[in-house]
């Protein structure tokens, strides 16, 4: 990875600006922002760093954070957050958002954007990628705390904020439970995530309706001491006067219309039995 230099740091070298000019031509030297180059092609966090040296007080945000958060490609040009009365104008590298991030944190010299306001700043064109990207930061039993407590480090919450966090399935343990409870949301039938009822975590619960619905993995759930507890776990629904589902992850894997139906069904007061699960789901279907 190369070096970032300051026009300072070329003159202290004895490089001066002939010499810097005939460096950016023979692509020796590349011109990151006014006064700040490196000596090799600026791209992934080399690219960013120099941009954050050029301008100390611009935060990451958007596709960019989310790139960095997740270990991929930094797509150009890199989006930032700059203060309301700050400088606005951006580059081909770097484009600036006026707005502020309630908290920020900084990753190998690079400052970045608290998960909300990150999947606020995401494109258009990656608002699903955005919800999956919160219900992965405040995923598990203390996801809907956590997300409660970063929104209200915001003084007033912006509506695509509000917004994004009105789709995501937060407090999920799996992608699994996350796809079920997205698409319950989508059809205005909003789920607690990991909620405790007497001894035990829920993995949805629709209070109005006293309806729980959880999700079983086959690789934790094949467990015998799970099975006992999952038994259990059931019948403590039960005595507590709640309608219990459960589903297997193969379940929502190839009959999601089928389950969410059902889901419906039982909290709408309209649920009908199905046939014999061996007639028609596909985990029985020959090889």
């Amino acid at each position: 990875m190369g070096e970032i230099l300051t026009t300072a740091d070329l003159r202290a070298r004895g490089v001066h600006a002939k010499k810097i000019q005939a460096l950016i031509r023979d692509g020796k030297l590349h011109r990151v922002d006014r006064g700040v180059y490196t000596t090799s092609r600026p791209q992934g966090e080399l690219l960013l760093r120099a941009l954050q040296q050029a301008r100390p007080h611009i935060v990451f945000t958007g596709r960019t954070a989310w790139e960095l958060r997740g270990n991929r490609s930094v797509y150009l040009p890199a989006a930032a957050l700059v203060a309301r009365d700050g400088y606005l104008r951006g580059s081909g590298y770097l484009r600036l958002i006026r707005g502020k991030s309630a908290t920020t944190e900084l990753r190998n010299g690079i400052r970045i954007a608290d998960p909300l306001r990150t999947a606020m700043d995401m494109p258009a064109t990656k608002q699903f990628e955005a919800v999956k990207f919160l219900e992965g930061q405040y995923g598990g039993k203390d996801g809907s705390a956590r997300l409660k407590e970063d929104l209200a480090a915001y003084a007033r919450v912006p509506a695509g904020m509000r917004a994004l966090v009105g789709k995501a399935a937060v407090g999920g343990d799996s992608e699994t439970e996350r796809v079920l409870f997205r698409v319950l949301r989508e059809q205005g039938i909003v789920m607690e995530q990991n909620k405790k009822i007497g001894h035990y975590r829920r993995d949805g619960v629709h209070e109005k309706s006293k309806v729980i619905v959880e999700v079983n993995g086959y690789e934790f759930h094949r467990d015998r001491g799970v099975m006992v507890k999952d038994c259990w776990k059931a019948n403590d629904a039960l005595i507590r006067g709640y309608t219990h589902l459960s589903y297997s992850d193969s379940c929502i894997d190839m009959h999601l219309a089928e389950v969410v139906a059902e889901i419906e069904g039982v909290i709408n007061g309209r649920a009908r039995p199905s046939g014999p699960v061996w007639g028609w789901h596909r985990m029985f279907e020959e090889p």
